[in-house]
């Protein structure tokens, strides 16, 4: 999968989020996802709770925050710049704005598989070729130790790699009471389509976000 990605500058996608917060799973939702490399965002979600809203990250501008925008009532008129770990993030997401993307979650693999493997303490499971959302995958499952003490980040996760292009294009993770808490789905995976600077500019006139910008710190 690394090997894969490296050869990736930038691409789109549909992303697919469904994932349990506070013991609660939260509606699905559906947003339209570009990335650029080294770490520029930008989404539009396209259904659930969410619906409308508009975000950018952009990695080292707009003070490293995440330039947000809401659809409805008096915040429609206002940008909001937020911080990407911060509690208005995590309560709508389980990890902060700054591990969205193919890139992190191949990160977060690799990180796990190679400290598992050298201390012994990860299986393997090949669960053999399916389709998802339309594309050929191989399911691979990934076992690590069921204590949370052991420093891992789940204690287990199932991930389909498309057979095509080698990257996940799906992932299901899995808590040490081996409950589901996240699944992700990358569907209309486009690969190097060339995006430029003003994909990940708020005043390109594409998008809604509003000219009057606050700023809100993780206290306020």
């Amino acid at each position: 999968m690394e090997t894969s990605y490296a050869r990736v500058t930038d691409y789109t996608a549909l992303l697919h989020r469904r994932e349990r917060i506070d013991g609660e799973w939260r509606p699905e939702e559906i947003s339209v996802l570009k990335f650029q490399r080294p770490f520029k965002v930008y989404m539009r979600w396209l259904s659930g709770p969410s619906d409308g809203r508009e975000a950018i990250y952009v990695e080292g501008a707009n003070k490293n925050k995440v330039v947000i925008h809401e659809p409805r009532g008096l915040s429609r008129f206002f940008t909001f710049l937020l911080d990407p770990g911060g509690w208005r993030i995590l309560e709508d997401s389980r990890f902060p704005f700054t591990e969205i993307g193919i890139g992190r979650l191949i990160e977060r693999i690799g990180r796990d598989a190679r400290r598992a493997w050298a201390k012994k303490e990860l299986r393997l499971v090949d669960r053999g070729r399916t389709k998802i959302m339309g594309r050929e995958v191989r399911e691979i499952e990934g076992v690590l130790p069921r204590e949370q003490k052991a420093g891992y980040g789940s204690y287990r996760m199932v991930v389909g790699i498309d057979e095509e292009h080698g990257l996940p294009i799906q992932a299901s993770i899995y808590d040490w009471d081996n409950v589901i808490i996240g699944e992700y789905s990358y569907r209309d995976l486009q690969l190097n389509p060339g995006l430029r600077e003003a994909d990940f500019d708020p005043s390109n006139p594409g998008y809604q976000f509003a000219r009057w910008h606050i700023s809100l710190a993780d206290g306020e």
